[in-house]
């Protein structure tokens, strides 16, 4: 006997297979709605997370100064945790002298652009990267400059934004919860090591897959025993293939904190881990921090 319900699944069964089929055959298209419907999902999210490591954020972000690089910006929020004077309604950054700001999902830069002029910035955009949004840049003479890219550091070495280069060596440079949503992570590290300048700083705070019971860096808060780890960093990996589909490619079990302690190059690295258990997400998403010094 027909049927409207089986005609209307062999429909959408069809439909679900020519987009998934035209997505993977169409690159540019594909990259330009995940980032669209990321940028819908980040709207409701980055309040949320950014409240969640303020804690751990908040004592690294008030020690940088210089010329900084940070990957990954998203919104900006982090910004407003720089060290600033004035009124809170009338901020002025203090000790940054330029602010290069890598995004490559061009749906946040507008939200981005308005919390950096809000924190204390002149707002420019590279006009390589950003050709349709150079002409709404902002100068204020009395102001540091932060100029927004649409780029990755994926593909270096071969190919690193010209800006992000020609702008460098940096004194210090940020990665706020990106890592694991980059292409590349040992990419992405090595060349921020390469934008340093001697003695220049990587700050970092990642959520990684869980380490095993002997790690020293666990805050002394958690309970050892409180959480079942091989459990969870299962979890973590028979998930995370559909978890980043959803989520801007970002990765539930990459080792983040081991990559940046063992990659060399660095003088010194303070390193901690947060390991929660307050509900699912904390469960899912232990967080690495610290800072890096290059040599």
């Amino acid at each position: 006997m027909f049927s409207w319900k089986h005609l209307a699944l062999g429909v959408l069964a069809v439909v679900t297979g020519w987009t998934f089929h035209y997505l993977r055959t169409h690159p540019a298209e594909s990259k330009g709605l995940q980032d669209w419907l990321f940028s819908k999902l980040w709207s409701h999210m980055s309040q949320v997370n950014a409240q969640r490591i303020e804690e751990f954020r908040k004592p690294m972000w008030s020690q940088v100064h210089g010329k900084v690089l940070e990957i990954g910006v998203g919104h900006g929020e982090a910004l407003m945790l720089l060290p600033h004077a004035g009124s809170q309604s009338q901020h002025k950054v203090q000790g940054i002298s330029s602010y290069v700001a890598v995004e490559p999902n061009a749906f946040l830069h507008p939200r981005l652009a308005q919390t950096a002029s809000t924190a204390g910035f002149a707002v420019k955009y590279d006009p390589e990267t950003c050709p349709d949004a150079a002409s709404t840049s902002s100068a204020n003479k009395d102001l540091p400059e932060l100029t927004i890219v649409n780029g990755t550091l994926d593909q270096a070495p071969a190919h690193i934004p010209s800006f992000i280069r020609n702008h460098g060596p940096y004194d210090y440079a940020i990665v706020s919860m990106v890592l694991c949503s980059v292409d590349n992570v040992r990419a992405n590290l090595h060349a921020i090591q390469e934008l340093l300048a001697p003695g220049g700083k990587l700050i970092f705070i990642e959520h990684v897959r869980h380490t095993d019971s002997s790690d020293a860096t666990v805050n002394p808060q958690y309970t050892p025993g409180s959480l079942n780890l091989q459990l969870w960093k299962t979890v973590q990996s028979v998930i995370t293939p559909v978890w980043k589909a959803g989520t801007g490619n970002c990765h539930l079990n990459r080792d983040t904190g081991r990559l940046i302690r063992e990659m060399g190059g660095w003088s010194k690295v303070d390193i901690q881990t947060h390991r929660g258990s307050d509900g699912i997400i904390e469960k899912l998403t232990p967080l690495v921090y610290g800072i890096a010094v290059k040599e």
